[in-house]
């Protein structure tokens, strides 16, 4: 945890929690996936995020190919949020503001 005291020095204190060791074994049947877009959708069991390459932009609509569905516990889920906040605050600290073209956030896809 970091503290800043009233003149301004900034005081690195010792985290108290300890934190688990986990080590990383990867499966013959691991694969790595680049998406440029994604659709989170929640059941009630599970949420899943389906990642999209490729569009296709046509007059009525822009069309996304689906390359994967991770369905996540909402356990998972979560962590995955707060890993991910971690990870995007430290990358725009190193690299400045991730925007976000008004296209992608002012979506509505065809099955909802």
């Amino acid at each position: 945890m970091i503290t800043e005291e009233e003149n301004g020095e900034i005081i690195k204190e010792e985290e108290t929690e300890k934190k688990n060791k986990i080590s990383v074994y990867r499966t013959p049947l691991f694969t790595k996936l680049y998406a440029t877009n994604l659709r989170v959708s929640p059941t009630d069991v599970d949420l899943r995020i389906e990642f999209f390459n490729e569009k296709i932009e046509t007059e009525e609509e822009l069309i996304f190919y689906s390359d994967a569905l991770a369905m996540l516990t909402p356990e998972a889920a979560k962590k995955l949020f707060i890993e991910l906040k971690k990870a995007i605050e430290k990358y725009e600290i190193e690299n400045g503001e991730i925007s976000i073209k008004e296209k992608r956030k002012n979506c509505e896809f065809a099955d909802e």
